[in-house]
């Protein structure tokens, strides 16, 4: 379009980011963020592990024209020079924090920001749809997500993380973001996994604790079998009562799960740890998952 803006719309598909492209994209967090007590908390979260020479863009959406011709176009993200921005401490190791806006929806601004290694939101805020809570932008993001996605819930350094694995190309593409983590070296790592009669064998686990531990992570494999012949595990049950047993303040796993896992489509095992933990989430899908939203610049 002439004016510099973008169009929209819901009918073609584009790939999203997975740790394999992570040699091609700078190393940035986008951090999305309303000035809310859970963007806050998220904040908290990025500043207080070692991001030594990443970037960040805090990017700060604001109601958008109402007219309905509004929905189908929007101004690129540009500076936004308002006076209160965030401010990484030295001991982050943030090299350089680059604040953006623009007015349109915040779903599809964050969706379509692929430049980042990593999406940061809270768990909760306010503003156009809310937009950070879950249930919303959040959850949205969720389905789909065009980068790795963190939900935050602590503010807290990330000492513990239970990774959940199940053979999947969702579940190794979150393994290696886990993996690219500059802080991931010296991180206890619990690798879960679900065996039923659909998955007849731990080694996607192993393979994912050789994978942590060649750069740093203690790991330790935990393995949840059928209780019976022909029993059908709660994958979701399964995974939240580990959490709850084993407070960790990190938990990943892939968007979408396989064998096992299956029902880790967002709105059962997915969207029930993002809903039932008390600790942050990372979310990764496989760079071939398409999605549902495509920008034409």
């Amino acid at each position: 379009m002439s004016d510099g803006r973008h169009r929209v719309w819901c009918s073609r598909t584009v790939k999203g980011m997975c740790a394999d492209d992570f040699s091609t994209v700078p190393k940035r967090i986008t951090f999305g963020d309303d000035r809310s007590a859970g963007a806050d908390i998220a904040w908290g979260w990025i500043t207080t592990q070692q991001w030594q020479d990443w970037d960040v863009d805090v990017v700060r959406v604001t109601d958008p024209d109402p007219r309905i011709e509004a929905l189908f176009s929007y101004d690129p993200l540009h500076e936004d020079d308002r006076v209160d921005q965030r401010v990484a401490p030295g001991s982050s190791g943030i090299a350089k924090v680059r604040h953006l806006t623009t007015a349109h929806d915040p779903r599809i601004i964050l969706y379509t920001k692929r430049d980042s290694r990593l999406t940061v939101v809270g768990a909760r805020g306010r503003g156009l749809l809310k937009s950070m809570r879950i249930g919303s932008t959040a959850e949205w993001l969720m389905r789909c997500p065009g980068t790795p996605l963190v939900v935050a819930r602590a503010s807290s350094p990330v000492y513990r993380i239970v990774v959940c694995v199940d053979g999947s190309a969702h579940a190794q593409a979150c393994v290696q973001t886990l993996c690219d983590l500059p802080w991931i070296a010296g991180r206890e790592v619990v690798v879960l996994t679900v065996l039923d009669e659909m998955t007849g064998s731990a080694e996607a686990a192993s393979d994912a604790a050789k994978a942590l531990t060649s750069v740093g992570a203690t790991t330790q494999v935990v393995v949840v079998n059928d209780e019976a012949p022909g029993a059908v595990l709660n994958a979701a049950r399964v995974i939240v009562d580990r959490i709850d047993a084993l407070q960790p303040d990190m938990v990943a796993l892939g968007t979408r799960g396989m064998t096992g896992f299956t029902r880790l489509a967002i709105g059962s095992v997915a969207g029930a740890v993002v809903h039932a933990s008390s600790c942050s989430v990372l979310l990764t899908r496989d760079q071939d998952e398409q999605s549902a939203v495509a920008v034409d610049g």
